[in-house]
């Protein structure tokens, strides 16, 4: 037992055998099953927040999340003696989703399927403002002017170095692609989803990735809700369905696996859809890439920085003919 929390510990009805320490948390072995015990890193509104959208899963059915456990005073954030804040969370025994694994895959999409389905309309955030961070369009705008920005430090550099000459060869392309989407972002109906999702009180999940998609004996359980927000839905689709391609070279077996399954089970509005192509055109691991450099000590570049380049150029072509499959799949499907 760690001796440092036992004053918070003691605020729960909870007894606890065992105590292991998990990512960035301990894992506490009670009799109520395993809970995660966490430090509070976010504002009190933030968690009360969080907790109205599990609640609200919870009394639709939707019960395999990471929901708050709360104390003797049926609050969900405790206090130590220096005022330090703690929560603990209901927890489970699984693995992340293995995104080689076709089915974990197809389960992952169908319970993003039945998520969505969910929180389409979530009475307890109607009205609440769209999150900044999926404001496309000035993102977009700002991120493609920053590429430029980098191409010109780069090109005033008398001396170059690895990175800085890769960069240099394939930035036309990656820069062209940001344009594009950036072009056909402009002429969507983003602005129209995005009033019709802060009315709707429509939400996605914010980090939809595998480490946050735990496969149990029992399910899949969906975790990390922390980044949940008003917002459109089809980011979600886009942040799983990106990090599985990128896992598996951009194999358009897998992307139609979880397009299938997810659409199965939920269909959302056509011009959705037309922004996950969008969204998968613009040039966001290039981007980051980019900006990794920039932001670091420009003297040294890591070779792991520079091989991630490597690799980006290396999965190009797989890429390119995934997003020909994706706008064949938006054709067919409108």
């Amino acid at each position: 037992m760690d001796d440092r929390y036992e004053d918070v510990f003691r605020q729960y009805d909870l007894k606890i055998s065992n105590v292991y320490r998990a990512r960035g948390a301990l894992l506490l072995d009670t009799d109520k099953g395993y809970k995660l015990f966490r430090v509070c890193q976010s504002s009190n509104s933030r968690i009360e927040h969080e907790n109205s959208i599990l609640s609200f899963l919870v009394e639709q059915g939707y019960q395999r999340i990471d929901s708050y456990y709360p104390n003797l005073e049926n609050q969900i954030i405790s206090q130590d003696s220096s005022g330090d804040r703690y929560f603990i969370k209901n927890w489970y025994q699984g693995d992340e989703c293995n995104l080689k694994d076709v089915q974990q895959v197809r389960g992952a999409a169908k319970n993003l399927a039945m998520l969505h389905k969910l929180l389409n309309q979530v009475s307890v955030v109607k009205e609440r403002s769209f999150a900044p961070i999926y404001l496309l369009p000035a993102l977009f705008s700002k991120h493609n002017k920053e590429l430029k920005r980098v191409k010109s430090y780069i090109l005033d550099k008398k001396q170059k170095n690895e990175f800085e000459v890769r960069f240099l060869s394939v930035f036309d392309r990656y820069y062209e692609q940001g344009i594009e989407a950036e072009k056909l972002l402009n002429n969507s109906s983003f602005e129209q989803q995005k009033v019709h999702a802060e009315k709707n009180g429509t939400v996605n999940h914010g980090s939809y990735t595998y480490h946050n998609i735990m496969m149990t004996n029992k399910g899949i359980v969906t975790t990390n809700f922390e980044k949940a927000d008003v917002g459109l839905q089809i980011f979600d689709l886009y942040y799983f369905m990106r990090k599985t391609m990128e896992k598996n070279s951009w194999d358009i077996y897998m992307a139609n696996q979880i397009l299938d399954e997810y659409f199965s089970n939920f269909v959302l509005a056509k011009d959705q859809l037309d922004l996950l192509y969008i969204l998968m055109l613009y040039p966001e691991k290039f981007w980051k890439i980019t900006n990794y450099y920039f932001n670091s000590k420009k003297s040294w570049i890591s070779g792991r920085t520079i091989q991630k380049l490597v690799s980006l150029q290396q999965q190009e072509e797989q890429k390119n003919l995934f997003l020909q499959n994706l706008e064949s799949y938006y054709i067919m499907n409108k």
